[in-house]
């Protein structure tokens, strides 16, 4: 589905909510550089989303939380996977994680929970970026966003800048950040190769309020809370 199959690339443009100053062409590149170096010294991202999807001229809404953890602090030599969670709040509950091992999609409705082994980190655009072994300019091009394509009210005083994948990515043709005057993205929006549309609109986002390498916070974030009669699907 292309909403689990394009959570990690949002979690890293999510998490570029640092981006200095007005984003125009002459400075785009060296703002670029400077928010992966802002985001690869990220150890924690916690933020609600407001989802709004399009496809077929249909409209449909969702709502939850994540939170991307980076076990070990930047900057250490310790090597650790870092873990995404997703919680869907509605209008279905659904759980996703991947640890770096595994990917586990939990939807308590279905009482079903597919793990699956991770695919090629390094191959996953956005996971190789966060890591810091990938450059966000040699994986986009970054221009001037078109204000236009969008599916709710601008967030107030947004830039749009727009990056698209300099190679064909299997399921993003452009993305769309919306980037306010206090410097943070407020909203993304991506289209897929047959022009359906996802928008995430993120609020409460906190940078950097999980301790790095807490085991305790890790074990959270790897929990899930199963019914009783679940089926497990390893894949």
């Amino acid at each position: 589905m292309f909403r689990h199959a394009t959570l990690f690339l949002l979690f890293f443009l999510v998490a570029a909510g640092l981006l200095p100053g007005k984003i125009t062409g002459a400075g785009l590149e060296q703002r670029m550089s400077l928010l992966q170096k802002k985001y690869q010294q990220l150890h924690s991202l916690e933020f609600d989303f407001f989802q709004t999807t399009q496809n077929g001229g249909r409209l449909k809404h969702g709502t939850g939380n994540a939170v991307f953890y980076r076990p070990a602090a930047a900057g250490t030599t310790v090597t650790m996977p870092a873990i995404m969670r997703w919680n869907y709040t509605g209008p279905t509950e659904q759980t996703i994680i991947n640890d770096g091992a595994s990917l586990s999609i939990y939807t308590p409705e279905d009482k079903q929970l597919l793990v699956s082994p991770t695919p090629d980190l390094e191959s996953d655009i956005t996971y190789a970026i966060f890591t810091g072994t990938k450059n966000l300019l040699d994986e986009f091009e970054a221009t001037a966003g078109d204000p236009q394509l969008l599916l709710n009210a601008p967030p107030p005083d947004g830039e749009v800048v727009q990056l698209t994948p300099r190679k064909p990515h299997p399921q993003v043709k452009q993305v769309q950040i919306w980037v306010t005057g206090d410097h943070t993205i407020r909203r993304l929006l991506m289209e897929d190769h047959f022009g359906a549309l996802t928008e995430l609109t993120f609020s409460k986002v906190r940078l950097n309020t999980l301790r790095p390498g807490d085991p305790q916070q890790i074990q959270k974030l790897r929990a899930l809370d199963l019914a009783p009669g679940t089926e497990v699907i390893r894949q």
